[in-house]
């Protein structure tokens, strides 16, 4: 967490260590924040991964980038962060763009 994005356990998370990455600035989609904002958040998700590295045992990580509807009052981009952990599976959730970040 910093001045430009937070990071907080999913709210309702089926599996450990379910992260959700927000910039502080409101925007609809991940591509609206400025190149400084994604880097922050680029940089987040890397440091999540090495924390939870270190008291899981991973596979590797899943992110899921959700950009949603700009008339929407609630619009405000987000990222998950799902460690991918033997044994479990976990559904991922519906309206992001997944991408398979490997293992630390």
């Amino acid at each position: 967490m910093n001045e430009h994005a937070v990071a907080i356990p999913h709210p309702d998370s089926k599996i450990a260590c379910h992260m959700i990455v927000a910039p502080r600035r409101h925007v609809a989609a991940f591509y609206d924040l400025d190149v400084q904002e994604q880097r922050i958040i680029w940089d987040i998700l890397r440091d999540l991964r090495v924390r939870i590295a270190q008291s899981l045992t991973v596979l590797g990580f899943d992110a899921g980038f959700v950009d949603l509807d700009p008339d929407t009052e609630a619009a405000h981009t987000h990222v998950h962060l799902i460690p991918r952990i033997a044994g479990e599976t976990v559904r991922r959730p519906s309206g992001a763009e997944w991408v398979d970040l490997g293992s630390v």
